[in-house]
């Protein structure tokens, strides 16, 4: 089975973590894949020297030798950006976390032959935007619950206290930095026992050093009359590798997003075993439900807001969620406190994501439809 996947490959952007692993886990199952590079973001990701020379062996011709040209083209990008490749059958992964698609979005995916999305949420959003529902496909995607696990030493991260909050994310408005950061300072006086842990990255402005994110964390401690001490601040790509003992220093995982269009985090930290506290809409809500994550309410869905970057386009008319600011205290507060508890609704969670939502099971599910087009 020979297939094509175009995509961003080697960048720290959601989009290539997904295509990394779904190139790697077909190519172990047998199928011949040909990788066609299109960079997303400007931070690249620091790869294991195998997983580069993997990818980079895809990159250079057809993954095991083959000569034959793929007749399934599968590419996974921002849909706006979808190009079918002509004589090929052309699926698009992709995903939105708002409550429409843009209409350049809607007439890409329909020149398409079919699409996948990993959730429930864009097959309702797509298709209500006008993609054609017979051409979607719930697609899964998942997380290597091997990688991912309690088993093994934490990251070393000095300057923490005793219990941390981990939140993981690029520094982008949806992700809720601004109603995250508050929202601790104002539960957690200086005097207790805690910090919040922000492994962070800006691929908008390309701020390798962390220099305007420092800032603007040192700004709301200032303004809030507050030291600086409790949130801890990694700014720099961290190699994969290093993820897992990322997730193992941490006692919650936390995100008060406005929109997920999958929400790799959090999944990663449910394998890792740590109870999660996240919002009650979008796409992870698949997921989320199903493992018993702590889920803030949602007060309104609100219009997103034009904030001078790329995706304005995308995101013009399109509403996300406005979560409750005081529930995500009270969630952080019961973490806290009830940690016996906490810890048992992230095991519980492990298991769920183990039975369910791993990498095999997903690429299982990708390899059966393929092979129905082959």
């Amino acid at each position: 089975m020979d297939l094509l996947i175009t995509g961003p490959v080697f960048d720290a952007t959601g989009y290539a973590e997904i295509l990394r692993n779904i190139a790697l886990g077909l190519d172990q199952s047998g199928v011949n894949i040909r990788l066609e590079p299109r960079n997303l973001g400007q931070a690249m990701a620091p790869l294991p020297a195998a997983t580069e020379e993997a990818l980079r062996r895809m990159a250079g011709g057809m993954a095991s030798g083959g000569a034959s040209k793929p007749g399934v083209a599968l590419h996974i990008f921002l849909a706006g950006f979808f190009m079918p490749v002509a004589g090929m059958f052309n699926i698009g992964l992709t995903m939105l976390e708002v409550d429409r698609v843009p209409a350049d979005w809607v007439a890409r995916c329909n020149m398409m032959d079919e699409i996948w999305v990993p959730s429930s949420f864009n097959l309702e959003t797509f298709s209500a935007s006008g993609v054609k529902r017979e051409i979607i496909r719930v697609m899964q995607l998942g997380v290597d619950v091997k990688k991912f696990s309690p088993a093994g030493a934490p990251l070393e991260v000095p300057g923490l206290r005793g219990f941390v909050f981990l939140s993981v994310f690029e520094w982008i408005l949806r992700k809720g930095y601004d109603l995250l950061l508050p929202a601790f300072l104002a539960e957690f006086g200086p005097e207790e026992d805690v910090s919040l842990l922000l492994k962070v990255h800006d691929n908008s402005g390309y701020d390798p050093a962390g220099a305007s994110i420092r800032a603007y964390v040192d700004e709301v401690c200032r303004s809030m009359g507050r030291p600086t001490g409790q949130i801890v601040v990694i700014s720099h790509v961290l190699p994969s590798d290093l993820m897992p003992a990322l997730y193992r220093r941490a006692n919650c995982f936390v995100l008060p997003t406005r929109g997920e269009g999958w929400n790799m985090p959090a999944i990663e930290a449910m394998a890792s075993g740590l109870p999660v506290i996240s919002t009650a809409w979008s796409g992870q809500m698949d997921f989320l439900q199903e493992a018993g994550a702590y889920l803030i309410e949602v007060e309104a869905l609100e219009a997103v807001p034009m904030q001078g970057i790329a995706n304005d386009k995308v995101y013009a008319g399109a509403r996300w969620a406005r979560p409750s600011v005081s529930h995500l205290r009270r969630l952080m507060r019961h973490v806290y406190e009830r940690r016996e508890e906490a810890a048992q609704v992230g095991l519980k969670a492990r298991e769920v994501i183990r039975r369910r939502y791993s990498w095999d099971a997903a690429i299982a599910g990708m390899r059966a439809r393929l092979a129905e087009l082959s």
